[in-house]
Parts: structure tokens; C-alpha cells; sequence
């Protein structure tokens, strides 16, 4: 799911290719949504923000990395707490997405 935070415009084939490694994650959806919100978005949104944001991808294990760095360093803050208020919208816009494929199976 940290495909949602990369500096580039995702096309169909990209949220199908997501949902479709959902589906067989074996999570439910709320788990899912839990996991894009509480966990991959605290890790790889600030990527929306960068003047030269990663556009490319990630490998699987800078993945590994960066979420373990993200979830040992979190601790509950005002800025913590402001930032997902912001970026809330984005992952609401980008569920959407994933979801349509999800529902299509």
C-alpha cells in the first residue's frame, strides 16, 4: 500500500494490482483500511510532501525498514496528530480506488 504515497499518479492496472494483493492478504477490509491509515501512512506520506518526492517505488525491503523505523519511533504528538488529520483526505481518495477492485474481486 505505500504505492499510494509515491509522487506519481497511479493508474487502474496499479490499483488493481493492489487490491488484488489485499485480497489474498487475508486481512479483513477494516483490518486493511486500519493498516493504510495507522501504519503505511504515518510511514510514507511525508513522500507527498517532498520537493523531490520517490516516484519510482520503493524495494520491498526499504518497505521493511522504513515501516519498522516509522512504528519504533511513534509517539503520540499534537504535529503526530495534525498530520493525519491532513492526510486523511488523501487516504480516503486513494481507498476509494483500491476498494472499487476489492468489490470486483
Amino acid at each position: 500500500m505505500s504505492e499510494v504515497f509515491l509522487d506519481s499518479e497511479l493508474q487502474a492496472k496499479d490499483y488493481r494490482r493492489i487490491a488484488k494483493a489485499l485480497d489474498i492478504s487475508g486481512y479483513s477490509l477494516a483490518e486493511l483500511r486500519s493498516i493504510l491509515e495507522d501504519e503505511v501512512a504515518p510511514a510514507f506520506a511525508s513522500n507527498l510532501c517532498s520537493v523531490a518526492g520517490e516516484w519510482a517505488g520503493w524495494r520491498e525491503n526499504d518497505v521493511q525498514t522504513i515501516m519498522f523505523q516509522s512504528l519504533s519511533r511513534r509517539r503520540f504528538r499534537l504535529l503526530s496528530w495534525l498530520k493525519r488529520v491532513l492526510r486523511r483526505r488523501h487516504i480516503e481518495q486513494e481507498w476509494e480506488k483500491i476498494a472499487q477492485f476489492l468489490e470486483q474481486g
